[in-house]
């Protein structure tokens, strides 16, 4: 798929949607730039709108748009405009090209009930139970009940979906929402194959294990519009004890009372409102936004909920030191106090009812209703964890808070008491052995204990002051002897608990066995130890000892996880319009980032500043305040504390995916905030919801990037959004200083993210926009073609102007411009063409021109046919190069000038291309004898760089058994050993068993890093002997696999790839193999007979009525002669197909039995799941009913016995598409078309 953003120049003035028509708007633009979207007129002509809005803020419109084929949606073909004046300002596209080529099928052979069934199955659920429908709104939409493997109905809608750049599926789309919540799937299942095609999971996890990567002054020219008041609402005086904003957890302060905390604006009637009038329909933790209680039994249904009275009077005790069951009411009250503050701050920069929040009621202000988060406290599924699931607008979000049990051998277990010039707490560590240090502090004067053997500090000797650690706290060295001892030593002698002064200069758990021993005892390192003996010189030192009141954590009581989970609804909504809940699924997409930054953003405290240490964390982990949290560095505009750049994305090894993709993304947002709050007098505005700060504008920028930005971003479109958000809400203000920031960490103008569905091919740049730099003199303009003469239509231009130009304007010579910097143009025709580059900044403009020659070799001619079905085709093309045949997936099938069609049923399309060679190259390890190995069905892959655009022609395989496999070319390098979602290309052979050479005639679109693999497939792979890099100069270069263990010496495959550079290939010319079938029925009226031509493709007949007569007419009448019967044959098409009824009694003529044949009707016809055969009376006879495909197949077969009148089809094993039914009897044989839906 051609990713593409296109932003145009923003011309000043505003007007409203609503006053215009989008759906026209749209369509004019998307026809006035469909050669530079590189789309048919069919792909941009069909097409829905999924969802709009209009933002409050900027004035902007927002419609998102997703592409339809023949009426069913192309799931992946989607594109989201901004519209305002009347015109599109941006565009974020994700339009699949060439749709009507590469669709592969149109009618599903998997009915939606078996694709539940396969996707269970897939997904490693049970077998669904007792499945039925309990809506259907066509034979396309489906809503199933639970079938016992769901917590929701199950909806199933039939959909196209893109796969790679060259083949579109048909599938049945479905969503399943695991009974345990931790997974709610999207899933496209192939309606032809059965195969998963595609899964996304709508719950976002987010670990905060013991990994380092765990998942989990410038003039202010325009304000952006501000919301009208709403009137004043009496509320009740509601009050709630929480860690209130900007507190970020129960380790950054105390709790305070908030009084009428809910926003006029966002949240009119309270936060205990349903109905929108005045007064709470409940007094829990339950309203508009959302409903917060205990699930700690893991039910996914409401449990216990505190209750605050008629008076709103939420104030519950807590104690940090105790576990987590205790506080449970004021915990459920904090996670309900924050999920309202998200919702209220945020829905006053854009994230409102028409643009998908979440509320039971949107009192009438636009968007799906009932979808108030459900926020289940110290949920009982697991632990370390939280997440949010987010569905379609007008489903309910589920988030999920964890409990974290806390098992830290290292932490601030010691605090100094006295003297006041060392007091404060000390990092320790602990014991293997003896109790868990106490959560309420054992407290002490320190001794320092003292043995008869040098060094007389370490307690291997005897002790000689024995008489002084009585009722102490006892100091004593690491030593060489072991710690049980010493610390036995001590406990005898009376000691409270024992401080080992370490020698190493590092903390760890101390080792040993002891069952006796009943003391705490911690170990300090030596700087520590030794200030402590220093003042023991001069008198007396109190220490306590305590576990640093490290109970078990709970997650809600830190409000920057709150709102780090909260953001993934807001991200999901937003980023492709909030009816798509399946566009941040790609390996670069960012919503990681966005989510610890929503979390920074509400809890930037007075005096704060950018350089200030800010980990994601740190309360659940124990960490200090300052510590750094659970993301390869903490947040911080300091480069020496985050020195991350984006390319450090491309460290698969040290960075992982989504969180560490989404924490470079946020690195930049967060230096973005501080360089915004910098130019607005330094100090962070710390009202959030009608501030004007830089802090604000950075919140405006966010959500307004988040609603301009493509389905499915990359970080340069999460850049541009900002970019294109600051014109739209700033009039541009601010976009130096945003390109400044993104520049310095490698987000320059030069940077390329690739495809946003590999997060291992970007490059960073440092470089600013050239309309940030000040010109000297007018631009000279300059520019160089990938090629002069070319027989390959797509031609890359490079802009080489100096003198900074600012603006570019090319004119390709056919009609079709562009204001890229560096384009790519692709010409539909021969010719030469004369192409022009206006280059311009403020000081003036310069122009030139070049002229490029076109010469692609001539289409073939290429000769359709028709054949009767059932029967073989041969089609024929002739030219001057080799012809090559592709199907309508644009796939290549065969080389040579005839294509040979077996067993033809329906009709086929191909597609005969001229071709010019280019010489072949080999490539890889020669054969599976370079080390050892076996045969696997485990997905692996080879990941190889693409110096540019090629060919993967064929390769030798080894394989164990014979049978299809399919292979997959896709974008990025392997480094998970799984299936990849960016599927460039596919190719299905047939392998027989054993060492054999297979074409793959696989097409590598540009230079960049890739990966061929595939799984389930019996193939040899070597364990050991890969020698990488394997390269072929200027071409590619094979540099490793997709093993986890041993990505450098496993070879996956793929022996001695044959590769080239693309060839010469001209435009297509069609050729259609069609299937005819001729057919009849007749009727006999006062006995003349007429005949009805029912056959498929008929355009030319001829009647032999089996009397020496004949007629070339579609439906003639005839009048036999005497009561004979006779055989009457219809030909079509010139001779191409014939069929012959023989009719007994055909003529009534004295016709004995003509009284005793039934008339006969079918229906319903369409029908979808069943059809009738009626006889106007009984057959004195048997009858035999059969089914045929059009292609002659019988399918089905039955016998309606004598004396019946009616017998029903069973259709529901049929997919959709045209029958033949045939009824005979013992004298007659009547033929029916039946089309089934």
């Amino acid at each position: 798929m051609k990713v593409l953003q296109i932003i145009i120049a923003y011309l000043l003035g505003c007007s409203s949607l609503w006053a215009q028509n989008s759906t026209k708007i749209i369509q004019d633009f998307l026809n006035e730039h469909q050669k530079e979207l590189g789309l048919t007129q069919n792909d941009i002509s069909n097409w829905t709108i999924t969802s709009q809005h209009q933002s409050q803020q900027s004035g902007a419109s927002y419609t998102y748009i997703r592409q339809s084929y023949n009426g069913i949606d192309l799931s992946n073909g989607t594109a989201n405009f901004a519209i305002k004046a009347g015109k599109v300002v941006s565009m974020g596209n994700r339009l699949v090209d060439h749709i009507a080529k590469k669709i592969q099928y149109t009618t599903p052979s998997i009915k939606p009930n078996q694709a539940i069934k396969l996707a269970a199955k897939a997904l490693n659920l049970p077998s669904p139970v007792a499945l039925k429908v309990i809506d259907a709104q066509d034979h396309k939409h489906f809503i199933y009940n639970k079938g016992g493997i769901s917590l929701e109905n199950i909806p199933v809608k039939l959909s196209y979906f893109a796969r790679s750049t060259q083949a579109i599926h048909l599938a049945w789309e479905l969503s399943i929402y695991e009974q345990n919540a931790q997974h709610w799937w999207s899933v496209l299942i192939d309606a032809q194959t059965g195969a998963l095609l595609h899964k996304n999971d709508w719950v976002t996890h987010c670990r905060f294990d013991g990994s380092p990567f765990a998942k989990c002054k410038l003039p202010h020219t325009n304000s952006p519009n501000s919301y009208n008041e709403k009137p004043n609402k009496t509320l009740a005086p509601d009050q709630y004890t929480v860690f209130a904003l900007p507190l970020e957890s129960a380790a950054h302060g105390v709790r305070s009372v908030v009084t009428n905390p809910a926003d006029p604006i966002a949240s009119p009637y309270g936060w205990h409102d349903t109905n929108g009038a005045n007064g709470a329909e409940y007094t829990i933790t339950r309203g508009n936004n959302v409903y917060a209680y205990e699930d700690t039994s893991n039910t996914n249904s409401p449990g216990y909920s505190p209750d605050g009275g008629a008076n709103l009077e939420f104030n519950f005790p807590f104690n940090n030191a105790a576990q987590p069951p205790s506080y449970i009411d004021a915990a459920v009250t904090n996670l309900f106090y924050m999920n309202n503050a998200m919702h209220d701050i945020w829905y006053r920069y854009g994230f409102d009812e028409a643009s998908g929040n979440f509320q039971a009621n949107n009192y009438g202000n636009g968007g799906q209703g009932g979808d108030y988060v459900r926020a289940e406290t110290q949920d009982g599924s697991g632990t370390n964890n939280a997440n949010f699931a987010t569905p379609n607008d007008g489903n309910r979000p589920r988030m999920q808070m964890y409990v974290w049990p806390f098992s830290s051998s290292i932490g601030h277990f010691l605090t100094v008491n006295a003297p006041s010039n060392i007091t404060g707490t000390y990092l320790a560590s602990t014991a293997s052995f003896g109790p868990s240090l106490p959560p309420v502090p054992v407290t002490g004067n320190l001794v320092l204990l003292e043995d008869v053997t040098a060094p007389i500090h370490d307690g291997c000797d005897s002790i000689i002051n024995a008489n002084q650690l009585n009722g102490k706290i006892v100091l004593i060295d690491q030593g060489t002897c072991g710690f049980t001892d010493k610390i036995q030593a001590a406990q005898n002698a009376g000691a409270l608990a024992v401080i080992i002064a370490n020698n190493m200069g590092f903390l760890f758990v101390m080792g040993g066995t002891s069952s006796s021993i009943n003391i705490p005892s911690i170990m300090i390192l030596p700087a520590d130890a030794n200030a402590l003996k220093a003042e023991l010189l001069t008198g007396n030192v109190s220490v306590s000892i305590d576990n640093a009141g490290i109970s078990n954590k709970d997650s809600d009581l830190d409000n920057g996880i709150i709102a780090h989970e909260y953001g993934h609804g807001i991200s999901n909504r937003l980023t492709g319009g909030a009816n798509n809940s399946n566009c941040l699924h790609n390996a670069e997409q960012m919503g990681e980032g966005w989510s610890d930054w929503f979390g920074l953003m509400l809890t930037i405290e007075p005096g704060d500043q950018g350089t200030d240490v800010r980990g994601i964390g740190t309360y659940v982990k124990g960490q200090p305040n300052t510590g750094d949290g659970i993301r390869p560095a903490p947040y911080s505009t300091d480069w020496a504390v985050n020195g991350y750049t984006y390319a450090n994305s491309n460290n698969v090894s040290a960075i992982s995916q989504p969180h560490g993709v989404g924490f470079i993304f946020a690195t930049a947002l967060w230096d973005l905030t501080w360089a915004l709050i910098d130019a607005y007098g330094g100090v962070p505005d710390p009202d959030l919801y009608n501030g004007t700060g830089g802090n604000n504008i950075a919140m405006n920028l966010v959500i307004e990037g988040l609603k301009l930005q493509p389905c499915n971003p990359g970080m340069i479109d999460g850049r541009d959004a900002i970019l294109q958000a600051d014109q739209l809400l700033y009039n541009g203000a601010h976009e130096c200083l945003i390109w400044e920031v993104f520049a310095k960490r490698g987000f320059g103008y030069s940077a390329s993210q690739g495809s946003s569905a590999s997060r291992s091919d970007q490059v960073e740049a440092f470089d600013l926009s050239p309309v940030c730099l000040i010109p000297s003199a007018p631009p000279v303009a300059a520019f160089t073609p990938s090629a002069l003469n070319s027989c390959v239509s797509s031609i890359q231009f490079t802009d080489s102007s100096y003198m900074t130009p600012h603006q570019w304007f090319w004119d390709f010579g056919d009609g079709v411009s562009s204001t890229q910097q560096n384009p790519t143009h692709a010409y539909q025709t021969d010719g030469n063409y004369t192409v022009t580059l206006i280059v311009s900044n403020p000081l003036g403009s310069d122009t030139t021109s070049q002229q490029i020659t076109i010469a692609l070799p001539p289409p073939p001619v290429a000769i359709s046919t028709e054949i009767c079905a059932g029967d073989s085709a041969l089609l024929v093309a002739t030219g001057s190069g080799t012809i090559q045949w592709k199907n309508v997936a644009n796939h290549v099938i065969q080389q040579g000038d005839t294509l040979w069609i077996p067993n033809l049923g329906t009709q086929h399309t191909y597609y005969a291309e001229n071709i010019t060679g280019a010489p072949h190259q080999f490539i890889g390890a020669l054969d599976s004898t370079i080390g050892n190995g076996g045969f696997t069905n485990a997905y692996g892959a080879l990941n190889f760089r693409a110096d540019q655009a090629l060919e993967l022609v064929s390769t030798w395989v080894y394989a164990n058994g014979a049978g299809n496999r399919t292979f997959f070319l896709a974008s990025g390098t392997n480094t998970t050993g799984t299936t990849p979602n960016n599927i460039v290309d596919d190719a299905t052979v047939y392998l027989v068993d054993g060492f054999q050479q297979v074409n793959l005639n696989l097409m590598v679109p540009d230079s960049g890093f890739y990966n061929l693999g595939g799984e389930n497939l019996h193939l040899y792979r070597n364990t050991t002997g890969a020698n990488y890099p394997y390269t072929s100069p200027n071409l590619m270069s094979i540099n490793s696999s997709s093993s986890t263990t041993a990505p450098n010496t496993t070879y996956y495959y793929f022996y001695n790839l044959e590769v080239r550079e693309p060839r010469c290939v001209s435009a297509q010319d069609t050729a259609y193999a069609t299937p005819v079938l001729s057919y009849f029925t007749y009727t006999n009226t006062n006995n003349t007979f007429t005949f009805s031509d029912g056959s498929a493709g008929a355009t030319s007949w001829h009647w032999s009525f089996g009397d020496g007569s004949f007629s070339t007419l579609p439906n003639p009448t005839h009048t036999y002669a005497d009561g004979n019967p006779y055989t009457v044959t219809l030909t079509i098409n010139g001779g191409t197909c014939s069929s012959t009824q023989v009719i007994n009694d055909i003529v009534g003529i004295n016709t004995p039995n003509d009284a005793t044949i039934p008339m006969i009707t079918l229906s319903p016809n369409p029908s979808k799941n069943w059809a009738n055969i009626l006889l106007n009376k009984a057959s004195a006879h048997d009858l035999t009913v059969q089914v045929s495909g059009i292609d002659g197949r019988v399918l089905q077969t039955a016998t309606l016995e004598r004396g019946t009148t009616q017998f029903t089809l069973n259709l529901e094993q049929l997919p959709s598409a045209m029958y033949i039914v045939r009824i005979q009897g013992l004298n007659f044989t009547e033929i029916r078309k039946l089309v089934v839906e």
